[in-house]
């Protein structure tokens, strides 16, 4: 076989493995991030149907009439900014559920989680965003979330609207500059919409599994390079990589100096 067959099977070899490690992985750097979202789902459906289960049992031990849980009539709490509202509902909520919503703080995945209502409304927030409101209208927007009504945020009027029996995913530009998925849950409460269960998504690891993969993929593009190029230096006959010494022929004539 001649250089040039060798030198094309060669290069034609370090071609397919490169898309061949590219293509094997993005499947699992894909599959990675999928699972991570996968995992929040299941959260978000766990959230809803807990918080069904609690709704119930705030009616059958008496903490809450099905009335005083299905109030609309939101009243304003007086120098709030963002405006904040109380309900008949919950005080009981921030009692009962915000303990539970805090557990799925634990994952560091999750960013928050929360009960919404149909209208938007969030009568219990995390603790972590459940601080005492102060004059710094930053620190209210981080801090202090909880009791505000979100319905004019597209991706959360969306998530609302869903009735069916998964999940829904949307991409959330939260009002504190932050980016992250939104994962929700439609809630019902004696067979009637309430509201949804929404967990939060950090971008964070999502954008770290990214990295890695750009990272991975540059590291075995750079040993598949070298490897091929070694392989190359290899099959190429030494005549081609060795300069070879200029001699020039003098007619086997000797030339001897002059004794004097």
């Amino acid at each position: 076989m001649d250089l040039k067959k060798k030198l094309i099977i060669i290069i034609g070899l370090c071609l397919i493995l490169s898309v061949g490690s590219i293509v094997i992985i993005a499947r699992i750097f894909d599959k990675t991030e999928e699972q991570l979202l996968q995992k929040c789902r299941i959260e978000a459906l766990v959230g809803a149907k807990v918080m069904n289960t609690f709704m119930e049992l705030m009616v059958h031990t008496n903490l809450l009439t099905v009335d005083q849980i299905n109030d609309t009539n939101y009243v304003p709490i007086p120098g709030t900014s963002p405006q904040k509202y109380n309900t008949r509902y919950d005080a009981v909520f921030d009692k009962y559920i915000q303990k539970f919503e805090d557990e799925f703080l634990n994952d560091e995945d999750v960013v928050f989680s929360i009960l919404i209502d149909k209208n938007g409304y969030v009568p219990t927030h995390n603790s972590k965003y459940s601080r005492p409101e102060g004059k710094d209208r930053t620190h209210n927007l981080l801090y202090s979330r909880s009791k505000r009504n979100f319905a004019t945020i597209p991706e959360i009027k969306q998530v609302l609207q869903y009735r069916g029996s998964g999940t829904v995913k949307y991409l959330y530009q939260r009002d504190t500059g932050e980016s992250m998925w939104n994962i929700g849950a439609p809630v019902s409460f004696r067979e009637i919409h309430w509201g949804a269960f929404l967990v939060g998504i950090s971008l964070h690891r999502i954008d770290i599994i990214k990295n890695q993969m750009v990272i991975i993929t540059v590291t075995i593009m750079i040993i598949i390079l070298s490897f091929t190029l070694l392989v190359i230096l290899a099959v190429i006959p030494q005549k081609y990589l060795v300069p070879q010494a200029k001699t020039e022929e003098s007619g086997n004539t000797d030339i001897t100096p002059d004794a004097g």
